[in-house]
């Protein structure tokens, strides 16, 4: 712990922690009261001063400012509150999960159910990660909480704390409101067991919501990819298969935060149904549990249309690119019978042309009275510089051959890659980390 400490506390508290007690019943009264502490040192007095045994449930609250920030409370706050309540070290599990990071590491991290049995307790801690809609409505985002819960039959006394993503967060509001006793009147006893249900009633529907969410944004790429054709101008392109990619990581991302949940769930049925109670609470945490299967194979079902999707799109854009290149060729392959003919032609004439113009130079006379074709004594300068223009001529080829490199790169057209360059960059970087925006984002 202390390698992670400095990272997962801080020495001045800013944002909000709360402990709540619910005090055990008077003689006199049947009715249970309640004790509110705001502030790390009004709570640490009070666990210096108060009774160990004046209480029924004792709730710590703790929160993070936001969801890449340490938690609002002190390190020495916390193992007070460990050593008062004889807490097990596995506790400390649970704020090592909520860290001050930089990049999207552990995003996706769980940590799975920890359940400690001794002679006169069960301790039980867990973290969920859950999508949230974002204030604006238009972006979300992955959340993480952790919750950990002691009881002691032996006493009927528990003890819980709630580490929260960010502040008023809507599981801390919602046992807040149980605990101060907004739902007394539906609960009868008080049923401390009552927390696992709340916490999940607060953030798991909102797993079908994310999902539709996501569903949204596949179908169009796909329908519109079902019905292209590759000899039609197409109305997808290179920049969907980066959308699927992203799609796929999130509904992977969203089945595996589906499957904790699930073994969580079944975890708790499990032990509160072994503790020989018959709470509600067991029946909805069961019921909880089918729905994270259903949404699971919902998301498994989505993640698989997704990568076929991303298939038929490949393929779809390869034979498309494989009938633009074949249709270069062919009018390549034209251009070709039109420059050999023009060869043609110009080799057919050729010799006539350079006959004509050769005699037709003023080096050469018609002598009418002899009837003879004389030749000019300076028809050397015409050899001469034949000779000179065909050395030079091919002088300036051997150059070119040789140095073909440079003067190539410099008569080539500028193509722009950048499109190219950006699209290879997304696509390697959509299997690291995201979503993205969708995925681990602060706020």
């Amino acid at each position: 712990m202390q390698s992670t400490s400095n990272r997962c506390f801080v020495n001045e508290p800013t944002g909000p922690i709360k402990l709540i007690d619910i005090l055990l019943p008077n003689e006199s009264s049947s009715t249970q009261s309640r004790h509110q502490l705001y502030t790390v040192q009004e709570i640490e007095e009070f666990l210096h001063t108060a009774k160990p045994s004046n209480y029924s449930h004792r709730h710590l609250s703790i929160c993070q400012k936001t969801s890449w920030s340490p938690l609002q409370a002190t390190e020495a706050l916390l193992d007070l509150f460990v050593s008062t309540h004889g807490m097990d070290n596995s506790f400390w599990d649970l704020p090592t999960c909520f860290y001050y990071r930089t990049k999207e590491v552990e995003i996706n991290q769980c940590l799975p159910v920890t359940i400690i049995k001794n002679r006169s307790s069960t301790e039980i801690g867990y973290t969920i990660r859950y999508p949230e809609l974002k204030t604006d409505g238009q972006q979300w985002v992955i959340r993480q909480t952790g919750l950990y819960y002691r009881h002691d039959p032996t006493t009927s006394q528990s003890v819980s704390v709630l580490f929260s993503p960010s502040p008023n967060s809507a599981a801390h509001q919602k046992i807040e409101d149980f605990l101060l006793g907004a739902d007394s009147g539906s609960r009868t006893p008080f049923d401390p067991c009552h927390i696992h249900e709340i916490l999940f009633e607060a953030y798991f529907p909102a797993f079908r919501r994310y999902i539709a969410f996501l569903e949204t944004r596949l179908l169009p790429i796909a329908n519109t990819t079902f019905s292209t054709f590759i000899d039609e101008p197409l109305r997808v392109g290179y920049d969907n298969l980066s959308a699927l990619s992203s799609l796929d990581s999130q509904f992977l991302q969203a089945s595996t935060f589906l499957s904790h949940s699930e073994d969580v769930l079944q975890e708790l049925s499990l032990l509160l149904g072994q503790e020989g109670r018959r709470s509600p609470t067991v029946g909805v945490l069961d019921n909880y549990r089918r729905q994270a299967i259903a949404h699971r194979r919902t998301t498994a079902l989505l993640q698989r249309r997704a990568q076929t999707t991303t298939q038929l799109l490949a393929n779809t854009l390869s034979c498309h690119d494989q009938l633009l290149a074949k249709q270069q060729n062919n009018n390549m392959l034209r251009l070709n019978k039109s420059a050999v003919f023009l060869t043609t032609l110009t080799l057919l004439y050729l010799p006539a042309s350079f006959v004509a113009t050769f005699f037709g130079m003023n080096f050469f006379d018609f002598d009418d009275e002899t009837r003879k074709l004389t030749v000019t004594p300076s028809i050397w300068i015409y050899v001469v510089s034949s000779v000179v223009l065909t050395i030079l001529t091919f002088s300036v080829y051997y150059w070119v051959i040789q140095n073909d490199g440079p003067i190539i790169k410099r008569m080539a057209p500028k193509i722009n890659v950048e499109g190219l360059g950006t699209l290879a960059r997304r696509s390697f970087s959509i299997k690291a980390g995201s979503k993205g925006k969708v995925e681990g984002a602060p706020a």
